[in-house]
């Protein structure tokens, strides 16, 4: 009997079909999962952002311990020189408020490098011609004109460039540095006109009256209280000045890193031009947050007919407030707790939120 052989082919590979619908599905796959990875990566990143926001509040909250009143936005912007008794200030320091934290943010041995009797710029420039010695003090009667000169970069400019982790936003992967500011019509720069030396961008800082802060010297001093925010130049104020109640009062606010349709994003460790805090009342289109279009002068730039229009980071002008997290900005808030406020918040009503004494408490849910 003969006893059959029965031969088997064995397949050596996928066919091509089997091979590009294996490829389908793992691209179905990776579809399915990458948005739920973005998200779990930017839920990390805002808590992060949030536990920054919490450190510098609880910054002020040490420093007003200390010394009886919260730290000013800054001291000595520059925007009115004035002579021994006159409405401005002496001397020009254009020294952030952040400077005076930086013990209670671990970094005692930065601040004992500086020296917080001398400016932290090196270019002066006066709307009022007085003349001005390199410290930034008064020193003779007006010019007829204004005055702009290079000076050499003092230590307190080469300190700011110190990248502080607590100062960065991880949501946003914007420049850190910035570009030495030698516009014709500044208030004091970062740097010498001739180079200069940038300094270390922040995505957080106090909010302030913008505007004002910006246009009058001594703004919040001289201001109503019930048009005043917690900070301001030269402010001193506490925490439970908030007659609003502090839970209910923006006190830092975010920003992004990335330079305006027009200005800079802040220094931590500057004041002066165009460098005042953040106002989230400062908009174009009515939006207090993430507001990417440009103030109504200017067209080259944040407009959606011209050659840059708007875009998520590039904030259309200065002391605004804004981040790279989806839909809002996250704040810390007088008693030192912080909230994400969704950016579909009008900016007049945001505004009552920042003003310290204005009897009105706003729901932000």
């Amino acid at each position: 009997m003969k006893r059959r052989v029965f031969c088997s082919r064995k397949r050596k590979a996928f066919t091509l079909i089997e091979l590009l619908v294996v490829i389908a599905i793992i691209a179905i796959l990776i579809g399915l999962l990458l948005p739920a990875v973005q998200k779990v990566r930017e839920a990390a990143a805002r808590m992060r952002c949030q536990n920054n926001l919490k450190q510098l509040a609880l910054a002020c909250h040490n420093y007003e311990s200390a010394h009886q009143t919260l730290p000013p936005a800054g001291v000595g912007y520059g925007f009115c020189f004035s002579a021994p008794g006159g409405p401005g200030d002496r001397q020009v320091l254009n020294m952030s408020g952040w400077i005076l934290v930086l013990p209670y943010i671990e970094q005692q041995g930065l601040i004992q490098q500086m020296n917080l009797q001398l400016p932290f710029c090196d270019v002066i420039w006066d709307n009022a011609g007085a003349i001005r010695n390199q410290n930034g003090i008064y020193t003779g009667p007006p010019w007829n004109g204004n005055t702009s000169a290079p000076g050499t970069p003092t230590q307190n400019m080469l300190l700011m460039n110190t990248y502080l982790s607590v100062f960065a936003c991880p949501s946003d992967s914007g420049p850190r540095q910035s570009t030495p500011q030698n516009h014709p019509n500044r208030y004091g720069a970062i740097g010498p006109a001739s180079g200069g030396l940038p300094g270390q961008r922040t995505n957080y800082d106090f909010i302030t009256v913008a505007g004002s802060d910006f246009s009058t010297c001594n703004w919040w001093r001289s201001a109503a209280v019930n048009l005043r925010y917690y900070f301001g130049e030269n402010s001193r104020v506490t925490v439970n000045d908030a007659k609003d109640g502090a839970s209910n009062t923006f006190l830092i606010g975010e920003t992004t890193v990335e330079p305006r349709c027009n200005g800079w994003g802040p220094v931590w460790g500057y004041r002066g031009w165009v460098q005042t805090g953040l106002d989230p009342a400062r908009t174009t289109s009515g939006q207090g947050i993430n507001d990417w279009s440009l103030i109504a002068t200017w067209t080259t730039c944040g407009t959606p007919g011209g050659p840059n229009p708007p875009r998520p980071g590039r904030l259309g002008d200065w002391g605004r407030i804004g981040s790279l997290h989806p839909g809002g900005a996250n704040f810390a808030m007088g008693d030192g707790s912080v909230r994400f406020v969704r950016e579909t918040i009008p900016a007049t009503t945001l505004r009552l939120v920042a003003l310290i004494s204005d009897g009105s408490i706003v729901n932000l849910d």
